[in-house]
């Protein structure tokens, strides 16, 4: 689920939606996400602008690795972002769509703008 929905909600799988629901019918059934609005985001206020603009750097290239989409998005340098990532403890191997809110809150607190 995106990021920025997690910032705000918990989801949770809601009840299938038969394919017969739809016209034209797919080929599968669906199924609804259920989002349960957080009493305090996971991102605090002040710093939510900052925060998607980390994330939005990390998935700019999707099929990159966050080396490159995070040093291209934010235009340091591939070795600052190395050793931000490190900080964090996070792979620079991955891809932005492998990690979870808890990975982009850590790479967000090594102070990486």
């Amino acid at each position: 689920l995106a990021i920025s929905a997690q910032v705000y909600a918990e989801a949770s799988l809601g009840d299938i939606v038969p394919a017969s629901f739809f016209t034209p019918p797919p080929k599968v059934d669906s199924q609804v996400v259920v989002l349960q609005t957080r009493p305090h985001p996971l991102v605090a206020p002040e710093d939510e602008r900052a925060f998607f603009r980390v994330v939005k750097a990390g998935f700019s290239a999707k099929r990159k690795k966050l080396r490159s989409s995070l040093s291209g998005g934010l235009g340091i340098s591939k070795q600052e972002v190395e050793v931000l990532l490190q900080k964090a403890r996070i792979d620079s191997d991955n891809r932005a769509e492998d990690l979870t809110i808890d990975e982009w809150k850590r790479i967000f607190s090594t102070n990486l703008i």
